[in-house]
């Protein structure tokens, strides 16, 4: 009541409340309670000695006020400490794939593929308004559908934010970076915040280190994931369509030979292996065709009888 009624007195009074209120909360966001401890004293002191220069009466009724302030700011300032104090710390997992790949399980049942050379960091336990990882390599996001806890992959470049997908993220310091979308959608986003894509099933986001842009194509998605379950699929494609999987998957240059039948399509799988060579002859026990290399480069003829 008495607090009440000061405040009731002019605006000036109630201003210097609200002062007071802000200093009350600053303190209650950091973790030197004594160090706020000090600075509020400090105001409460320097509001007492201009009270006595304006009158002992006025002084006596201000000094009440402030010192029932001052106790109620006392105890919140403890009370601040003592939840930042108890707040728990969450501990951090780090994974690294070095010459393998490893498939990780995150606390809300997500599974995240990481391929040779990369690092996954996330908490222990998801906590707060999001789930958040880190990615440095490339990794293969399998994400449980959470609509109250979005799904965040921070980056070297450029993060992905989701509720439940299924996508692959290539997240390098010195090549350009992409996110390949198989399932649901996703919002891929530069460092800065300064320009975002959405993604459909079957687009791909590319940054380019050197242009500093970020830009969607359309991509075979599945293909661009293929190194995580070792299988690489094609349906109703023919010759040129599968070079086309085998240049994007190994970013190489494969030249047809002019016997081959290039409208004759085929549907199934051929495992992915690291080298072409076994690639494609693995490809070779289901689509009629051989290879030859030369000097590196590579040339599918028909296959003899």
């Amino acid at each position: 009541m008495l607090i009440k009624n000061w405040i009731e007195e002019s605006d000036d009074n109630a201003k210097e409340l609200f002062e007071l209120e802000r200093t009350v909360m600053l303190a209650k966001s950091l973790q030197d309670n004594t160090e706020q401890k000090r600075r509020v004293a400090e105001k409460i002191d320097a509001r007492i000695a201009l009270d006595e220069a304006v009158g002992k009466a006025v002084h006596a009724r201000k000094r009440r006020l402030w010192i029932s302030v001052a106790a109620s700011v006392a105890v919140l300032l403890v009370v601040a400490g003592l939840c930042l104090f108890r707040q728990p710390q969450v501990k951090m997992i780090h994974v690294v794939a070095l010459n393998e790949t490893r498939n990780v399980t995150l606390p809300d049942g997500s599974e995240v593929y990481l391929n040779n050379n990369s690092e996954l960091q996330y908490p222990e336990v998801f906590s707060g308004k999001s789930r958040e990882v880190k990615l440095s390599g490339e990794g293969f996001f399998k994400v449980a559908h959470d609509k109250n806890l979005p799904f965040i992959v921070e980056g070297r470049y450029i993060d992905v934010r989701v509720l439940g997908t299924e996508f692959n993220f290539r997240s390098h310091d010195s090549i350009d970076n992409s996110v390949s979308l198989l399932k649901g959608a996703v919002k891929v986003t530069l460092k800065d915040q300064s320009h975002d894509v959405h993604l459909t099933p079957g687009q791909k986001a590319t940054y380019s280190i050197s242009a500093g842009t970020l830009n969607v194509d359309e991509t075979n998605a599945s293909v661009d994931g293929a190194w995580h379950d070792k299988i690489i699929p094609f349906e109703n494609a023919n010759l040129v369509a599968i070079r086309k999987i085998l240049t994007q998957l190994y970013n190489v240059t494969i030249e047809l030979d002019k016997g081959l039948d290039l409208d004759k399509t085929y549907s199934g799988v051929t495992v992915y292996y690291d080298d072409i060579d076994s690639t494609l002859m693995q490809l070779s026990y289901t689509v009629p065709i051989e290879f030859i290399k030369t000097d590196g480069n590579i040339k599918i003829i028909p296959k003899r009888e």
